[in-house]
């Protein structure tokens, strides 16, 4: 008899121990970052700090680099990709500094990388894009060590860039021409909202009604100076208006009515589709507003009052995956045991 009760006293011991353990382990982990808008606008926070031409790959490329811009803090942050635009053949990471100081600064971790440009010689279609997803890749794996939460990254391109930002966005990982460096998991899965400024984002669209345009010559040459007429296949293997379906990520649509380079109803058209599916999307309309609405500080106060609400919502927005349940339902199961274990012992001690 003495026996038996002491295994029941180790187990309620053990069950309650497990319980415990299993809340202490829960209250450690990290929470994210909530971004708090003030008039509608995201407040200056804290400070950050740079790393300045962290390489993204093995073996290194001089194009796969990145600089680092990490809020003052011990996050977890919410994080955001810059992506520079250029026509696919020039522009650098640095084109995004005052972008990304000015969030890091609110809270968001930031990362403007570089990527595989076109020359007079060589296309950079599709090593640009392998490039893009190579840069997530490496930032979500090193996830902890830049405090980030990987449930919390957007990305964010200007122009060619927010091209290839869209592409990270509605890419399953399973294309062709990603054959050997997509991995498993779906790439669009791997941000949860992306937001383009003046993007070429639907070549299609362009391909088949702004043959005459200076975007459909810049897509022309960034193809390896291949008409659309002459391969439509390309263009559209290349457009991320091809891959759009239910499931991507929230898009903030930026762009300009006076857009001389890539006119707006190439956004309009990329809208229409991503609407089509049940994908959410802010579209920002720019009212004369330009190609290089990122560097006009009128025109970007006027983004802003729309976008960083809305970068707040979804990036404050609660996301569990598999893995985040084990340790809540550990806790509820020791928890359910050591219940019984109690009752247990106060039945058994309480016969006479």
């Amino acid at each position: 008899m003495q026996q038996k009760n002491s295994v029941i006293v180790l187990i309620f011991l053990l069950a309650t121990t497990a319980t415990l353990g299993t809340l202490l382990v829960i209250s450690r982990q990290p929470a994210t970052l909530k971004l708090e808008t003030e008039g509608g606008l995201l407040p200056e926070i804290t400070n950050c700090t740079v790393q300045y031409g962290i390489p993204y790959s093995e073996p290194y490329s001089p194009y796969r680099v990145m600089d680092v811009y990490l809020p003052v803090g011990e996050g977890l942050f919410p994080a955001m990709i810059y992506i520079h635009g250029g026509g696919w053949s020039g522009g650098s990471r640095v084109d995004f500094s005052e972008t990304a100081l000015f969030y890091a600064k609110r809270g968001i971790a930031g990362f403007s990388i570089d990527y595989t440009l076109s020359t007079r010689n060589h296309t950079a279609w599709p090593e640009n894009i392998r490039d893009i997803i190579e840069a997530i890749r490496y930032i979500r794996a090193h996830a902890q060590l830049y405090h980030i939460d990987n449930k919390k990254i957007a990305i964010m391109g200007s122009s060619s860039g927010a091209h290839l930002a869209s592409l990270a966005g509605t890419l399953y990982g399973d294309e062709p021409f990603l054959k050997g460096s997509s991995g498993n998991e779906e790439i669009r899965k791997q941000v949860c909202l992306v937001v383009t400024y003046s993007g070429a984002t639907d070549l299609q669209f362009i391909g088949e009604n702004l043959s005459t345009s200076l975007i459909y010559r810049i897509a022309r040459n960034a193809l390896g100076n291949v008409s659309y007429t002459e391969n439509p296949n390309l263009w559209i293997e290349a457009s991320p208006a091809t891959y759009v379906s239910a499931g991507d990520p929230s898009f903030c649509i930026v762009h300009g009515t006076n857009d001389t380079i890539v006119p707006i109803a190439v956004a309009e058209s990329f809208n229409a589709k991503l609407q089509a599916v049940g994908v959410e999307t802010l579209f920002v309309r720019v009212e004369d507003g330009d190609h290089d609405i990122l560097t006009s500080e009128t025109e970007n106060f006027v983004v802003r009052q729309s976008l960083e609400p809305f970068l707040a919502k979804i990036l404050n927005r609660d996301t569990w995956s598999i893995e985040e349940y084990i340790l809540p339902l550990l806790f509820l199961a020791t928890l359910a045991f050591t219940v019984i274990a109690t009752i247990i012992l106060f039945l058994k001690f309480r016969k006479p």
